[in-house]
């Protein structure tokens, strides 16, 4: 499979943007012990800033937490850049290989905590894990977007001129839920909507860098 796709009727979408979407089972105890394991760094990192407002952004290092929670996570991101990578490139698995640099670092949002609109120059694929969505119900239900990940329609200038449907220059609105992954080309525009809850909306964001990549015959 190729970025591109040919319907039935004789019309190309052209210019396709894949996001990988993937629920992973079993992972209540791993975000449990993922949870404690922030709130013991967030007691010795200050952190930076960066995109987020109203919440916590560890260190770049998460990537390198010695803990088997930890390297669960980056194989659940490796998973998902393999598929991007197959995706991309057309093939399977066993027919490239790369250096993979991984970068992550840990986020929390408290109530009205948001991060702003923002891309990922310098890497590949970007993602992000969510151990713990803090949804608070009474809040969700007067804001359905409150805390989803939304991205930008990345065509410059396609709103300019209504299409029948509006199908171009939408966002497009991703909900938080404990044990998925997203991952999307790092230059995708994206923001996290302002959280609303009284609890915390904890997650594990990441870039993935590739050098030296290689194609083998397969055969």
């Amino acid at each position: 499979m190729k970025l591109k796709i040919e319907l039935e009727n004789g019309v190309r979408l052209a210019w396709p943007t894949p996001i990988f979407d993937r629920k992973f089972d079993n992972t209540e105890e791993l975000n449990r012990r993922l949870v404690e394991i922030i709130h013991e760094k967030e007691k010795i990192d200050t952190g930076n800033a960066k995109s987020v407002t109203g919440g916590w952004h560890s260190s770049d290092d998460v990537h390198n937490w010695d803990y088997p929670e930890i390297r669960t996570l980056v194989g659940f991101i490796t998973e998902a850049v393999t598929e991007m990578t197959k995706v991309s490139t057309g093939m399977e698995a066993d027919q490239f290989g790369a250096d993979t640099t991984f970068i992550a670092w840990a986020n929390i949002l408290r109530d009205g905590g948001y991060h702003r609109s923002h891309t990922h120059p310098g890497c590949a694929w970007s993602g992000v894990y969510y151990i713990q969505t803090g949804s608070d119900e009474a809040a969700q239900a007067e804001n359905d977007a409150a805390g989803h990940i939304e991205f930008y329609d990345p065509r410059h200038g396609v709103e300019m001129v209504p299409v029948p449907g509006n199908p171009f220059g939408q966002r497009l609105s991703f909900p938080p839920e404990a044990g998925r992954l997203y991952c999307f080309p790092a230059w995708l525009r994206h923001m996290v909507n302002p959280y609303q809850g009284s609890s915390e909306r904890i997650t594990i964001a990441f870039n993935v860098r590739i050098e030296n990549f290689e194609t083998f015959d397969g055969s």
